[in-house]
Formats: C-alpha cells, structure tokens, sequence
C-alpha cells in the first residue's frame, strides 16, 4: 500500500469559508484576513480561489489574482502546521503555472518576509527569483485635522502623464495592501478609477487607498512635492476613518525613508522581498 498523501485541489465553494479561515488562523495567526476578503477572492472571475484537501480536509489554500497590467499576483498561500510537508504549497504553484500558462500571463510575482526562507524557497523551486527588496513604515491610528486642499484627479490621461515619471522615481514599484504592483499605464488608470488619485493647487502628489480592508487601514501608494502637506493629508484622512497608515518602498530610496520616519512613521523591524519568474 502506498504511504503517498491523497491531495485534491479544487476551486473554492461557499461553504468552504470557515474552513479556510481555521486554516489560516493556525498557519498564519498574526496575519489573518480571509474573512474580511472572502467575497473578494470568490466572486473574483478573473483569477483563482483554490483550496487544498489532504484525505479529504480542507489544510490549505491560496490565491491567484490578476492585477491591472496583466501579471499574476500570488496571495494568501496557507497550509496548516499539521499538513506541511506533505506538498500542497507545491501543488497550488504547479496549478497557478498552468493558469498562467493557460491565461498568457507574461510574469508573475509573489511576496515574503526576507526570513521566511520555506516560502522563499519554495517559490524558487518553481523558478521564481529575487525582484525586489522593500521596507515598511506604519503609523498607528491618528488623531489628526489637517486644511489641506487635495482633490481628486479623474482624468486617467492626466493621472498617468503625471503618474508614469513618479513612479520610476520610487523604484518603478507601489505597494497597497502588501500587494506589489509595477508601475505601468494600467495602474494608472486603475488607481484613477478608483479615485486614489489626489492632487492639490501646488502640484503636491499623493497615492492613496487600499486594495481591500478599506475600513482598516490606508496605504500610501506614493507621495510627491512638500512631504508635509502630503502626509498631513494622509494623515487627516486616516483620522477621519480611525484607520492605521502604511507605506512601503524599495529599500534603496533612503530618501524616502528619512521622509517618512522623519514625519513620525516607525519603521518595521524586517524587510519584505517580491520573487517573480517572467514567461
């Protein structure tokens, strides 16, 4: 008799919710979210849902999701303690090449703490490689009022001409949500769209919003011009909502850093990487 696990991966059900958040909650504790996402992730046609079932229980589970460029984005890779080792994080990489395949992605990206040398090593086994390294700064829910005049820039060929060269400047990269996007035309017009965009009379810049978890936290995606009335901006809105800040971004651009620290962001204690493998 073989002593070979019985794994079955297939695409998420609606009853499969709690089961997906017990999975989580054991693999991922200090990171846990499925439920405030779970409607996302299973009404999301363009990417996948998937779970993992060793001898019939649900132990795992991961997303597929595609971003405004076109590329894949991998999230929310969990398998319960109990379960690893038996091969369901490489079952879901070997279902996300073939969705690639089968979808034309042209790259796609995952992220990880640069101590996690599991998740990291596993993405490499499927011949991902180091992208990019990045810092995070985070500031707890501020009490904050701020006269700042930002409006909304709605015209997505304006955004994107102003957007583009802003972007090469923070290292061709924006982070909302732990989700790492390359600056491109498309996410231009996305973040425009979805009224993350704001400009005010001097030209000052800010990207901000989040990709889900709006009622938790904001992320600035980027900042440009006087940083004080930037963040101020930023600030005062994450006031208003009672919500935490984030902003992430390659650890080369020091200048950014002392920016925000220099404000009264704390800095977190380990650096994040982005692995990606381009077809």
């Amino acid at each position: 008799m073989s002593d070979k696990p019985n794994i079955l991966l297939r695409k998420a059900r609606a009853e499969d919710k709690d089961d997906v958040i017990w999975v989580e909650s054991l693999s991922t504790p200090s990171l846990s979210y499925v439920q405030h996402v779970w409607d996302m992730f299973f009404n999301d046609k363009k990417g996948d849902w998937s779970v993992d079932l060793l001898d019939g229980k649900i132990m795992g589970c991961g997303k597929y999701s595609i971003l405004p460029d076109g590329s894949a984005w991998l999230e929310t890779l969990r398998v319960v303690p109990q379960a690893q080792g038996n091969g369901l994080g490489k079952r879901l990489y070997e279902h996300w090449l073939k969705l690639s395949e089968e979808k034309g992605v042209k790259a796609m990206r995952m992220y990880t703490g640069v101590n996690n040398v599991v998740s990291a090593g596993l993405a490499r086994r499927y011949g991902l490689s180091l992208a990019q390294t990045f810092h995070g700064t985070k500031m707890a829910a501020p009490k904050f009022e701020s006269d700042s005049t930002f409006e909304n820039i709605h015209d997505v060929d304006e955004a994107t001409k102003l957007l583009i060269p802003l972007g090469e400047k923070w290292g061709g990269w924006m982070v909302m949500n732990r989700t790492y996007y390359k600056w491109s035309p498309e996410l231009c017009k996305w973040l425009t769209e979805n009224g993350m965009v704001y400009r005010d009379a001097d030209g000052n810049m800010v990207v901000m919003g989040a990709r889900f978890m709006k009622d938790y936290q904001l992320h600035i995606g980027l900042f440009d011009g006087d940083i004080t009335k930037c963040l101020d901006f930023a600030k005062a809105d994450a006031s208003k909502r009672n919500v935490s800040i984030h902003c992430l971004y390659p650890d080369h651009l020091t200048e950014i850093e002392e920016a925000l620290t220099g404000y009264g962001f704390n800095k977190e204690s380990s650096p994040f990487i982005v692995m990606e493998i381009l077809f």
